[in-house]
């Protein structure tokens, strides 16, 4: 019977926590494929990219959303918050613990011949405390945490969308690289017909060697930017990989007529929806408000806590006792050598601090605004003098190929226009993808995915 009531209260003990104590084990079990998004590393074979597959500007994004350790982190630090307001709570929440225990003593003496005599007694306890009022500290505490969950939830909302900045950046370096590989590749093949011509024409007699030479000088470097704008693409899409949650060396072909929707406003507009939107921002004026509920808390660290308790107990001995005792308590700290006087002046300069933070992340958000606002405007403009320019240099390399064709001019200048054109095709297919690039970053400094 004894040994019965003490395991009855050990297992009340473990069915407190049963359901919780199942999914930490099942936490601490999971491995390799049963680890959930984040948590792992997935294969690009896994999410169907493989060889000579089309990975979309929006599948890329869906990946690193689901699959980044970054998005797992964050979303961990919005579990954590929501446990810390059931902490806060805790204190006037009711206390109940139980206790058992079972003994057993044997002794001899020699008045009684030294015969062994055994006596084994039982107890079990039950205790209820519970703190009825503490003059605000819980409930401060309370909303310290849920500033905290909001911050929280900011932060997981930065990461997003700092993880959709990044990959849109990383998904434009790639089709930028792509279509400069596509131009080193076109260019190779001018060269290449170029040296075949000039062979041909040497051949006949009506060329000079030193034609074929500056060919294969040429059709030299032609190859060499191919093996530069290829080796290009294995960084850029390394990186891509990187900022979806891969770890190997994936290579796709992408979208590379995706845009982005033009960013309408001015300054002012746009610096009032950063305000409003930036996570960042938010994550700070939630700390701000859990600075000021500090200082509640602080303060009601002034005030006594009333508390009820009630007990009862057994004791199966000789004779057999049992009992039974409630009361009520104030407790309060007289003095603690002025440690809540520096309480609440630390817990009023933390919310300066935060305060201040506010402000600055504001300031170096319009900063930021405004530089992105003109990048973008370099952008656009870049963009339509590097089309611009780009048109003139291919119709200045038709012109001087049919001069070339006739022995109006030299090679040299047919190479000289043939590398103005190449340059404008790359500057066009840089400016192309430098204006997608400003506006993902004014659209992550707006604080919108």
């Amino acid at each position: 019977m004894k040994l019965k009531l003490l395991r009855m209260l050990a297992l009340a003990g473990l069915l407190a926590g049963c359901s919780t104590v199942r999914d930490a084990r099942r936490a601490q079990g999971e491995r390799g494929a049963d680890l959930p998004a984040g948590e792992r590393t997935v294969t690009a074979e896994a999410l169907g990219l493989g060889p000579g597959a089309t990975l979309p500007l929006a599948a890329a994004l869906d990946i690193a959303l689901a699959w980044h350790p970054s998005i797992a982190i964050a979303t961990q630090g919005v579990v954590a918050a929501e446990i810390g307001i059931s902490r806060a709570g805790a204190g006037l929440r009711p206390s109940l613990s139980a206790s058992g225990g079972y003994s057993e003593s044997h002794n001899a003496n020699s008045r009684n011949d030294w015969k062994v005599t055994s006596s084994d007694s039982f107890n079990a306890s039950l205790s209820l405390s519970w703190v009825l009022y503490d003059f605000g500290r819980t409930r401060a505490a309370r909303k310290e945490a849920v500033a905290g969950l909001i911050a929280a939830h900011a932060s997981l909302q930065d990461t997003l969308i700092q993880r959709t900045y990044q990959v849109r950046a990383a998904y434009f370096d790639v089709a930028q690289a792509q279509a400069q590989c596509a131009v080193a590749e076109e260019n190779l093949r001018q060269y290449d017909e170029l040296l075949r011509r000039a062979e041909a024409r040497l051949r006949i007699g009506a060329g000079i060697p030193y034609n074929v030479t500056k060919a294969r000088v040429d059709r030299s470097n032609a190859l060499l930017s191919l093996v530069v704008a290829s080796n290009a693409i294995d960084t850029a899409c390394a990186t891509l990989n990187s900022q979806m949650g891969l770890a190997e060396a994936a290579r796709y072909e992408l979208d590379a007529s995706i845009t982005l929707p033009e960013v309408e406003g001015g300054f002012e507009e746009l610096r009032a929806v950063a305000w409003t939107n930036h996570p960042t921002l938010k994550v700070l004026h939630a700390k701000a408000d859990a600075a000021s509920f500090a200082v509640d808390r602080a303060i009601a660290e002034l005030y006594p806590q009333i508390a009820a308790n009630a007990s009862t107990s057994f004791t199966e001995a000789t004779p057999q006792t049992w009992a039974f005792s409630w009361g009520a308590s104030l407790l309060q700290d007289l003095f603690k050598g002025w440690q809540k006087r520096d309480n609440i002046r630390a817990s009023v300069t933390a919310l300066r601090q935060a305060r201040a933070a506010v402000a600055m992340q504001e300031q170096q958000t319009a900063l930021a605004l405004a530089s992105a606002l003109i990048a973008l405007n370099t952008a656009r403009e870049s963009k339509a003098v590097a089309e611009q320019m780009e048109a003139q240099a291919k119709e200045n390399l038709d012109l001087v190929k049919r001069l070339f064709e006739v022995g109006d001019i030299s090679i040299l200048e047919l190479t000289d226009a043939q590398v103005l054109h190449a340059s404008a095709r790359n500057a066009s297919v840089t400016a192309q993808y430098a204006l997608e690039k400003s506006k993902a970053m004014l659209y992550s400094i707006m604080g919108t995915q």
